[in-house]
């Protein structure tokens, strides 16, 4: 079973997990808990959509040449992750990859983008093909270009 079924249960402890990996992060500049399984994790700096505050995200990324992907599966999960909303009404963000920090656009992939991208992704982390076997949403996939 997958924590997030019940996250009433885990959402507290997600949460300060995150945190202290963003600080972490931050403060190393990714050099511990920067990666996992060869891929970089970064720091995604996002505008909140109701706020309007800078919201930071520690998320897994693939690189994809000068771009990078993301993908909001959030585990499989039911929903979408709230990044996910915010990035699409605020798709001009920083994202960090370890002391690298760039200012990016993330563009939506259409489902054929997507399909076509797909293998890729599931050869860079073979978890994102059971998010998607455990769940009825279409996962979205963002592809970050440089601005």
């Amino acid at each position: 079973m997958y924590p997030w079924r019940k996250p009433e249960l885990f959402k507290p402890l997600i949460k300060s997990l995150n945190r202290f990996h963003i600080w972490i992060y931050e403060k190393y500049d990714g050099r511990f808990i920067g990666q996992y399984n060869g891929l970089p994790f970064c720091l995604m700096k996002v505008k909140g959509r109701r706020t309007g505050n800078i919201i930071t995200i520690a998320l897994l990324t693939i690189p994809h040449g000068d771009d990078y992907i993301l993908v909001a599966s959030q585990g499989g999960a039911k929903t979408n992750p709230l990044w996910y909303y915010n990035l699409k009404e605020n798709p001009e963000i920083e994202m960090q990859v370890f002391s690298d920090i760039f200012k990016m656009r993330a563009i939506e992939l259409s489902n054929d983008e997507k399909n076509d991208l797909w293998p890729t992704i599931i050869e860079a982390y073979p978890g994102y093909e059971n998010y998607q076997k455990v769940t009825n949403r279409n996962i979205p996939v963002f592809i970050c270009k440089k601005i």
